[in-house]
């Protein structure tokens, strides 16, 4: 994996599948598998067409000098997942881990595997309605981090103004560049003290009154929700941020901030994303996409090579390339 992981393929194809890998290990680190596992149907869900027709789930990663290796097999007592291995290796050494209780034993080694496990988060923003948590009210005090559907976005932004104010004011000049017509926000925490709840508000630049966040737009909620992830200080962003199609609702002018704002922070964190937008994938370079294609019922991943592409990137763009069934991940017919 590099800085910056663009994901393409057809509906299907396994891109989705890939990015709730990282959920399932971020989870797995932390010593909530079995949790998970409950609130996403039960194990035989997880096994590729059930665990009648796929006997066992391997996983492997390496980070560093550091490796770790786990396989799963089907608990059919209790529609749960058993570790029948589990390993680390550190520079050729390996050794065998022994969770407990139905939970990895990662918790205790490989330092460098697990802080890399902790490290990154998964965000979705798709969620706009009236019921969306980042529309209601929330606690001042949850702003350790934005959360992945950024429902603490309130008191996230309230913690940015207070404490990183530069910070605060790029993202707020960020939004006014495809949201002209955005002032600023407006957070108040309201309620007793060490109980105060924060609702999101903004301000209009054209009127004095707030408006609330269920008064703005599909794309711009979520450009606010992506702008206030990248935008924020390098010591409060995870170390790998993971999207999946970060381009929904937004216009074509935002794609381009989006893909900048990527690009700025790939210098020093980790960016994971699916799309299915042709205009956004034309904002990449070639090494910088990953072709996920379904191959017979299999999803295989290939990074692309430049080299094999110059002659058509003096007149096309990867989205381009993409549409022209050039490089790959297009439906299988």
């Amino acid at each position: 994996m590099s800085a910056i992981n663009i994901l393409i393929g057809a509906n299907g194809a396994g891109k989705s599948n890939f990015i709730s890998l990282f959920s399932f290990l971020n989870q797995l680190s932390q010593g909530r598998l079995r949790t998970y596992v409950e609130q996403h149907g039960f194990a035989n869900t997880f096994f590729h067409f059930g665990a009648k027709h796929t006997q066992n789930i391997s996983l492997k990663l390496d980070v560093g000098n550091n490796g770790y290796h786990v396989v799963f097999v089907h608990g059919a007592n209790n529609d749960s997942l058993i570790f029948e291995e589990e390993s680390c290796t550190f520079t050729g050494m390996k050794w065998q881990l022994k969770g407990k209780l139905g939970e990895s034993g990662l918790l205790s080694e490989a330092e460098s595997v697990q802080e890399y496990l902790e490290d990154f988060r998964v965000y979705h923003f798709h969620d706009t309605s009236a019921s969306a948590g980042f529309k209601q009210a929330n606690e001042l005090n949850a702003s350790d981090y934005l959360y992945k559907d950024a429902k603490n976005i309130a008191s996230f932004l309230y913690r940015l103004r207070t404490d990183y104010p530069k910070y605060y004011r790029d993202i707020v000049s960020t939004i006014q560049t495809v949201a002209p017509f955005f002032h600023d926000f407006y957070l108040e925490p309201r309620g007793r003290e060490g109980e105060e709840k924060i609702l999101l508000k903004w301000l209009h630049r054209d009127h004095d009154e707030t408006f609330s966040a269920n008064q703005l737009s599909d794309g711009t909620a979520r450009f606010i929700c992506l702008a206030s992830l990248f935008l924020q200080p390098q010591e409060l962003r995870p170390n790998t941020i993971v999207l999946d199609e970060p381009e929904l609702g937004l216009h074509p002018a935002s794609l381009e901030v989006l893909a900048d704002m990527i690009k700025s922070i790939a210098k020093e964190n980790q960016v994971i994303c699916s799309t299915q937008s042709v205009s956004f994938a034309n904002l990449f370079a070639p090494e910088e996409f990953i072709v996920v294609d379904q191959e017979k019922g299999v999803s295989t991943f290939r990074r692309l090579d430049k080299s094999s592409l110059n002659h058509w990137l003096d007149d096309y763009g990867m989205g381009d390339i993409w549409n022209k069934n050039l490089i790959g991940g297009r439906p299988e017919w």
